[in-house]
């Protein structure tokens, strides 16, 4: 992804600079969040995920944590990251004539790169769940 602007660089979507398979990516994210009890902690709480003035069942929030919607743009800082947007990413990539996967109007290709980046973070997730069944202190 070129800058467009002159100025610090973005390392959180800068461009990997190789294409990585799911497991790849998998792998690749997982050895980065594990490495950190605060990245842990915020993977695994479901506020970090969703609007910061929203309770887990979508109604307006008493106490909202201070890392609440942190990760609320993760999925495009992964396909921003890994190049899922690249034409030539051979594991998003797909011809314009090509029919993409749809269901009632929505794409639910595998391919397309918000699919695929929503399922590295599933996960991502669930490996997190396995090695940390218990809350992390951070």
């Amino acid at each position: 992804m070129a800058n467009v602007v002159e100025g610090e660089p973005r390392d959180s979507q800068e461009w990997h600079g190789s294409y990585l398979d799911e497991d790849g990516m998998v792998a690749d994210i997982l050895a980065k969040v594990s490495a950190d009890a605060v990245a842990v902690k915020r993977w695994l709480d479901e506020r970090s995920w969703r609007m910061p003035d929203m309770s887990p069942d979508g109604r307006k929030a008493m106490y909202v944590p201070e890392h609440a919607g942190c990760l609320m743009f993760a999925g495009m800082s992964i396909r921003n990251y890994y190049g899922l947007w690249h034409a030539s990413n051979p594991h998003t990539a797909f011809g314009i004539d090509e029919e993409l996967e749809m269901t009632d109007g929505i794409v639910t290709d595998a391919r397309h790169p918000d699919n695929f980046s929503h399922r590295v973070i599933d996960r991502v997730k669930a490996e997190l769940r396995k090695l940390f069944p218990e809350p992390v202190a951070a």
